[in-house]
């Protein structure tokens, strides 16, 4: 018998108006190498803090680019 393990993908937020930050998990019910792992920008999302509705966009420098 082996170990199992499970898959969760974390979100960390950081909203635009209060700046107090949350997470979200996702757990990937597909082929992993097939998981999207960026969030739609085009998308509302509430702050769970104020209440504020923005879009998203990933944070600046968080994805290195390969050179």
């Amino acid at each position: 018998m082996k170990h199992e393990y499970t898959v969760e993908v974390l979100y960390h937020f950081t909203c635009s108006r209060c700046q107090n930050w949350w997470s979200w998990a996702s757990t990937p019910r597909t082929n992993l190498t097939n998981v999207p792992l960026s969030l739609p920008e085009n998308e509302f999302v509430f702050c769970p803090h104020c209440g504020f509705k923005n879009t998203l966009k990933i944070k600046d420098g968080f994805i290195e680019e390969k050179t």
